[in-house]
């Protein structure tokens, strides 16, 4: 139990170390970092479960063979035959396991015996008791208590697996493959890391009201490369910036990209399900992927419904970084919408991007009823 919540304490405090990592979700269970720092209601309303389908591993393990940096993978459930190629692609193993459980804990000891998976650690998760270290070398061995949701792992236990992960994701720089992917942007790069630390030092995360602040430091006029942790609407924001000039961001599966095109047009089937409805003036997208995996390739194929005209436009949806830019730039520059904000389940309103009217200017807040016919 509590392995998403473990795994979101993990990259939280590799964040705070400033390693360069990323999280990939290897089950389609719903989970992510906004389930972790969103409402209980507004999870249980938003979590979409999806299933185990050959195109969701085959994806997987893509971006495990492709990895531009350490990754921790989330895998979930007792994975079948068919499912267990995402552990060929993995070299380390965290093991949560329940007390009691010995037939689960045997399948997962097997599990990575058979893909050659070096142990970092073995680790009974209770809800309620005291976190114990039994051993620290050459396997991390103990108990783990109080994995519930909203909440973040800590004690001497947690620290030691941190530090663990800390060593081996340093052993070989990832400064230097930073830089190496600095060398080869196709534009100046923007680090928001970087610029976080200068703009914020003490805070973790952009916040709405930081945009004003932000986005008047930025180059003019000349194409962007966006490196860096970053909301949806963050993003968003800079692909507003950048308008005519080329764009670029940083993807952890795929390298640098750019938005792909998009087209509006008359919505057929296709590998994303588009759900739009009117509230008050303003119209609301919401895109959720099908197989909870989107190819970046296939989706300069992807047609989306030109809405109402005169009405702002917020975007609603889990949905890669590269995905969320492009629906700005369609719907900024294509269809011309007075304003854009994309919504963030962690504040539970949307956050404007683009604006052509003097009511909104970007970072303002607009909220809605709740998730009132949200399918994200």
């Amino acid at each position: 139990m509590g392995k998403s919540v473990l795994t979101y304490s993990l990259t939280q405090a590799l964040r705070k170390r400033y390693i360069d990592h990323y999280v990939i979700r290897a089950c389609p269970d719903g989970e992510g970092d906004w389930s972790q720092e969103s409402d209980h209601e507004a999870v249980r309303q938003m979590r979409v479960k999806g299933q185990w389908q050959p195109e969701f591993v085959q994806n997987v393990c893509y971006a495990l063979e492709h990895r531009h940096f350490p990754l921790l993978v989330d895998v979930g459930g007792q994975p079948t035959d068919w499912q267990m190629s995402i552990m060929h692609h993995c070299t380390h193993a965290i093991l949560l396991l329940r007390p009691g459980d010995e037939t689960s804990t045997r399948f997962w000891l097997q599990l990575s015996e058979d893909h050659n998976l070096f142990p970092l650690a073995r680790i009974h998760s209770v809800l309620d008791g005291t976190s114990t270290i039994a051993s620290s070398s050459p396997v991390i061995e103990g108990i783990l208590s109080g994995l519930m949701r909203h909440t973040q792992a800590q004690g001497p236990l947690f620290d030691l697996l941190v530090a663990r992960i800390h060593t081996l994701f340093t052993a070989s720089s990832t400064g230097e493959l930073r830089q190496a992917y600095f060398n080869e942007a196709p534009a100046e790069v923007i680090n928001l890391d970087t610029m976080l630390q200068t703009f914020a030092p003490h805070s973790e995360r952009w916040q709405p009201e930081m945009l004003q602040k932000l986005l008047p430091t930025l180059p003019h006029d000349v194409p962007l490369a966006i490196y860096g942790r970053g909301t949806n609407w963050l993003y968003g924001a800079l692909v507003d910036y950048a308008y005519a000039q080329p764009f670029y961001q940083f993807d952890p599966r795929l390298g640098w990209v750019k938005p792909p095109e998009l087209t509006l047009g008359r919505v057929t089937t296709q590998s994303v399900c588009i759900d739009l409805w009117e509230c008050d003036d303003i119209n609301v997208l919401t895109v959720r992927l099908l197989d909870d995996y989107l190819k970046y390739t296939d989706a300069d194929q992807l047609i989306f419904p030109a809405v109402p005209a005169g009405r702002g436009i917020i975007l609603n949806g889990k949905l890669p970084l590269w995905l969320v830019t492009a629906l700005v730039r369609l719907y900024n520059t294509v269809f011309d919408a007075p304003w854009v904000a994309c919504y963030s389940p962690q504040l539970e309103c949307a956050v404007v991007v683009v604006s052509r009217v003097t009511t909104y200017t970007p970072g303002d807040l607009i909220s809605l009823p709740l998730y009132r016919g949200s399918i994200a």
